[in-house]
């Protein structure tokens, strides 16, 4: 596999993660739930705060921390 195409797939892949936090983040205002998504652009890292607690994750843990939330507490 060529590193262009790596690489083009990999940035394809990040926006694609990117939109999905920050869509999730949206669905999930209601339950009390912040997600700062700038920080993610900055930093690559994003601060979440849930029930009180501030946690900060990377992109691919916040995607799944953010998923598990969905799931289970928006859509039981």
């Amino acid at each position: 596999m060529s590193s262009v195409y790596f690489k083009s797939i990999l940035e394809k892949r990040n926006q694609w993660l990117e939109e999905q936090i920050r869509q999730m983040s949206v669905d999930i205002l209601s339950l009390g739930t912040y997600t700062c998504t700038v920080c993610g652009e900055v930093l690559g890292e994003y601060i979440i705060d849930y029930s009180g607690e501030t946690i900060r994750l990377s992109g691919a843990e916040t995607y799944a921390f953010l998923k598990f939330v969905v799931e289970t507490e928006l859509h039981p």
